[in-house]
């Protein structure tokens, strides 16, 4: 009876310590999940602020270099926010993202290509200049979400 009960505490401890195991994984990726969600959150923000500017519906002109810059140093920090590989979780990013990252990679550097070229010409041209070259940041973040990110249902 004392070996039962022996072999009984070992296996219950194993599966205890592979309950925490799991458990500490998923709490990994619910913290990579939000960190990327928020980094996400960031660069829709700052596009939702140039878009409004650029369309003339708010009077804030002064802001859109502020908007640019804010994207474009977003654009450079979206990598790290895709670097760990996730499962499952409350997220709209697709398993290609990782299974394909050389297509998913060149559409970030397409992402950091065009917020530049809108941050150059927020700062030279105002306006005017900078609603020619959002267009292609928008293009972008279309670009990749068509292939890379999951409908929002």
């Amino acid at each position: 009876m004392r070996t039962f009960i022996r072999v009984i505490s070992i296996i219950g401890g194993s599966v205890a310590l592979l309950a925490t195991t799991a458990v500490s994984v998923s709490a990994d990726d619910k913290a990579y999940i939000k960190y990327r969600q928020a980094v996400m959150k960031s660069v829709g923000g700052h596009m939702g602020g140039a878009v409004a500017i650029v369309k003339g519906e708010v009077p804030y002109e002064s802001d859109l270099v502020a908007h640019a810059m804010g994207l474009d140093e977003m654009a450079q920090i979206v990598p790290n926010a895709f670097k760990e590989k996730t499962s499952g979780g409350d997220t709209q990013a697709k398993p290609v993202i990782w299974e394909d990252s050389d297509e998913f990679m060149q559409k970030i550097k397409d992402l950091q290509s065009a917020t530049a070229a809108f941050l150059a010409a927020a700062k030279s041209g105002g306006k005017a200049a900078a609603g020619e070259k959002l267009g292609a940041v928008g293009d972008a973040c279309k670009g990749c979400h068509e292939t890379f990110r999951e409908k929002k249902s």
